[in-house]
């Protein structure tokens, strides 16, 4: 039962706040995540999208917020369709936004299928600027097993953290895990709970060999949210007090914004 958690609270979270939290909530959860010992804690986005601080990731900005030591690896996702212009990837945008690896360690590209083609060429551009890199196919449950092929081809030879399938509208039964993850190139998920089978979908991937799973704290993310980063941590070992109060006032902030 060995696999690492990725902790995306304030990335998933965010479409509901705009990607603006409170800078002392931010400290307090990255610190009991921390403690707790998750293994990546993925902050938002870098994204030339507007939208508030966590759906940019300035460098400077977190460097501010995050003005102490952690263990976990700090992580960013962005959108392959934000970079791409007239089918070809926007170099010079991904370099102005993107700077060479600092606070983060590792950056997460997420791309629907159609979007897969571009993926080695971004890869390569964050591996030169020093990050690890993750790879996120959207939308599992609308894509074909031979388009599933297509992706771990693609991205089999790409020297990546993790290559993830992500079931971006709940619509997976642990059944449909277990065949898609026959595919041992896959290694990561992260899961929605629209139909309250978030967790067992992720106990079924940890069966079938997964290394890396997704959760939110409370669930708190896009739609109706996540498996909780509280169950998966349960599931490993067990947490600490640090994580209680945080609990509460991610269960407000998600009472708050309906």
């Amino acid at each position: 039962m060995s696999y690492k958690i990725l902790d995306c609270t304030l990335r998933d979270g965010g479409y509901y706040t705009d990607w603006k939290f409170d800078t002392e909530l931010v400290r307090q959860l990255v610190k009991a995540l921390d403690s707790n010992n998750v293994d990546i804690i993925e902050l938002g986005y870098k994204s030339p999208i507007i939208g508030g601080p966590y759906r940019k990731c300035n460098d400077g900005f977190v460097n501010s917020v995050i003005d102490f030591k952690v263990k976990a690896d700090l992580a960013f996702m962005i959108d392959v369709k934000d970079y791409v212009d007239n089918n070809k990837v926007n170099i010079p945008l991904i370099k102005d936004i993107i700077k060479p690896s600092s606070i983060f360690k590792i950056c997460r590209v997420a791309a629907k299928y159609n979007e897969i083609q571009y993926i080695p060429e971004i890869v390569k551009i964050l591996q030169d600027l020093g990050y690890r890199v993750i790879c996120n196919l959207m939308a599992i449950s609308k894509t074909l097993k031979e388009e599933v092929e297509s992706y771990t081809n693609i991205t089999q030879n790409l020297n990546l953290t993790a290559v993830y399938i992500a079931d971006s509208y709940g619509a997976l039964y642990p059944k449909d895990v277990k065949r898609i993850l026959q595919n041992k190139s896959i290694n990561g998920i992260h899961t929605h709970d629209n139909m309250g089978l978030a967790f067992a979908n992720c106990l079924e991937a940890i069966n079938q060999g997964a290394t890396y799973i997704d959760g939110t704290l409370t669930g708190m993310g896009r739609g109706v949210g996540n498996v909780t980063t509280e169950q998966l941590l349960t599931h490993r070992s067990e947490i600490n007090t640090d994580l209680l109060d945080c609990i509460d006032k991610f269960n407000k902030m998600k009472k708050h914004y309906g």
